[in-house]
């Protein structure tokens, strides 16, 4: 049993940070999901590239991820089965809970809804997960950013790391986007993604590493040093990415010279959406 986060011992915490036994028969819907997206990849021969990883502390972690796609979860918990056999329980917006049929199949693959008011009980079901042993992945952002460069980060994932001392790990997630994202998929009739783009599609992650909490004064201080962390990985992989960055392409931001939206017209879009009930606050960690 696991044991309270109040009465924790700094031996405690390094029995947290060593490998976990997996456990048998657990979140086989997950194994299935993992085993069909794997297919997936073959088939499409989607080329998955990674940098950073071994220098991941081993055991417990938290994931924070860049979230450009929406598919960025799938090649991040791929290659963390794939080098360190291990199951990762993500934490999952309110919008696909709306379905009974996704709500079943989310839960069923270990994933945690987000939903409530700060310090809500994602936070604590999350907590409780990492008390358990698991390595939790999220996407701080709360939204996928149509600039494709990472937005003011939730507080949550640095709140779980400093509760816990699990190591906080930022994850640039490059090129997924160009498969599906907000008016962009395989089936978009305006300039998005296409079949073509899904065929040999690149998909570049880089691991940063851990961040540092120390010297943060408060939640909002350690978010904004995770948004620096995160948007530092997301570079490495866009600079290093197969397909360069070409000039005006929609999926490369406006810092590089592309033609995503600017961070200021990202913005506006979305106060649009807030206002609209599109991303509500009290459904943000």
């Amino acid at each position: 049993m696991a044991t309270p986060r109040d009465a924790r011992t700094a031996s405690t915490a390094n029995r947290l940070r060593r490998p976990r036994a997996l456990q048998p028969g657990s979140l086989w819907l997950y194994d299935t999901a993992r085993r069909a997206f794997t297919g997936l990849q073959g088939l499409f021969r989607v080329d998955v590239i990674t940098s950073g990883l071994d220098a991941v502390p081993h055991g417990q972690v938290v994931l924070a991820i860049t979230h450009f796609g929406y598919l960025d979860f799938v090649p991040v918990a791929l290659t963390w089965w794939e080098r360190r056999r291990d199951r990762l329980r993500f934490l999952v917006g309110p919008r696909p809970y709306r379905s009974r049929l996704f709500g079943a199949v989310i839960t069923a693959c270990g994933g945690l809804a987000v939903v409530g008011q700060p310090g809500h009980a994602s936070l604590s079901a999350s907590l409780a997960a990492l008390d358990a042993g698991w390595s939790i992945a999220l996407f701080p952002e709360a939204g996928v950013s149509r600039s494709f460069t990472v937005r003011r980060c939730h507080t949550g994932a640095v709140r779980m790391a400093r509760e816990t001392g699990v190591p906080l790990i930022p994850v640039g997630v490059w090129g997924g986007h160009r498969i599906m994202t907000r008016g962009h998929d395989v089936m978009s009739k305006r300039g998005g993604g296409s079949l073509a783009s899904l065929l040999r599609a690149p998909i570049r992650i880089h691991f940063g590493n851990p961040v540092d909490l120390s010297g943060s004064a408060d939640a909002d201080d350690a978010a904004r040093r995770l948004q620096a962390a995160m948007q530092d990985a997301a570079d490495v992989a866009a600079l290093d990415f197969t397909l360069g960055l070409p000039a005006r392409a929609w999926w490369v931001p406006a810092k590089f010279g592309g033609g995503a939206p600017t961070e200021a017209e990202r913005d506006i879009w979305d106060a649009r959406d807030a206002v609209n009930g599109l991303r509500p606050d009290r459904d943000k960690m």
